[in-house]
């Protein structure tokens, strides 16, 4: 993938997604549950109508007695990574928060299907998008990239809607790991909280960049929203920029709570720093801390 360098893929090469307890399907994680994977773990009693070919022979003949193999599976997991394309997202420098997330999305995708994951990419900004065909295999991933490159960071953000049309459209609880940068005043906490009620494990990755706190303004600006183009005249002041940092931290704040109230990682990457380095805080490499 031109998105992931060979340096970022080796490094991408030794780490695991975690999924919680989302596993649903025969793969590489471990469940509790006794099925048909390859792992003995016990035997218990034959009963009418379990398969012959689990009968364990070899004990029959010492003990004289039916006992059935009992094994532990290894299942997959379903993983819906929701990519940010809202306007704010075309800002930052030296890259803008877009750059940064799309091989973000690229790398979950590409260790997902490494450990026989399902994982769905979709961008999101005020309705959730199609995405393409979940990857499974190394070779769905041009088309993956494709998507990604495709994306353009424009409009407005709605996120309990993109959390709704999730819910219809999902069937069975999953792991979801929003890309975004939370920059809308309300919506996010009360998505992160419906996720967790829909059962799902949520992990928020905040790309942002140091205007989201501290803008370069100075003196009579008129602003331009992102998102939605509307227009507001100002004398910024230091005051009025100090005010402005603690909004904006109150609301990250709530995030966060509402993301660890459901059991989740919030893991913040400014676009500033390397590429590899923000892959290790995402996939936790080496205790590298959440928030």
């Amino acid at each position: 993938m031109a998105l992931l360098d060979p340096i970022a893929r080796r490094l991408l090469d030794r780490v695991r997604l975690a999924v919680g307890r989302t596993a649903t399907r025969q793969g590489a994680h471990r469940s509790k549950t006794r099925g048909t994977g390859l792992e003995f773990t016990d035997h218990r009693p034959y009963v009418p109508g379990d398969e012959v070919r689990h009968i364990d022979w070899k004990a029959f003949a010492r003990h004289g007695q039916l006992h059935v193999r009992q094994f532990e599976e290894e299942r997959d997991a379903r993983v819906e990574v929701l990519l940010d394309v809202s306007g704010s997202m075309s800002r930052g420098a030296p890259r803008s928060k877009l750059a940064r997330a799309q091989p973000i999305a690229a790398a979950l995708a590409y260790v997902g299907q490494r450990q026989f994951d399902r994982v769905q990419v979709r961008t999101f900004g005020d309705a959730l998008g199609a995405g393409v065909p979940p990857v499974r295999h190394a070779a769905d991933l041009p088309g993956l990239e494709g998507l990604l490159l495709r994306a353009q960071a424009s409009g407005p953000t709605d996120f309990p809607a993109v959390v709704r049309a999730l819910a219809a459209q999902s069937g069975r609880p999953c792991a979801v790991v929003v890309v975004g940068d939370l920059m809308k005043p309300d919506g996010f906490p009360q998505g992160f909280r419906a996720l967790g009620a829909l059962g799902h494990t949520v992990t928020m990755v905040h790309v942002h960049c140091a205007e989201d706190l501290a803008p370069a303004l100075d003196g009579e600006v008129e602003l331009v929203d992102a998102e939605d183009a509307r227009t507001v005249r100002l004398r910024a002041s230091s005051a009025l920029l100090r005010a402005y940092r603690r909004e904006v931290e109150a609301h990250l704040e709530g995030c966060r709570d509402a993301v660890r109230g459901v059991g989740g990682r919030f893991v913040d990457v400014p676009v500033e720093l390397p590429f590899e380095a923000a892959l290790k805080r995402v996939f936790d490499v080496d205790g590298t801390p959440a928030r």
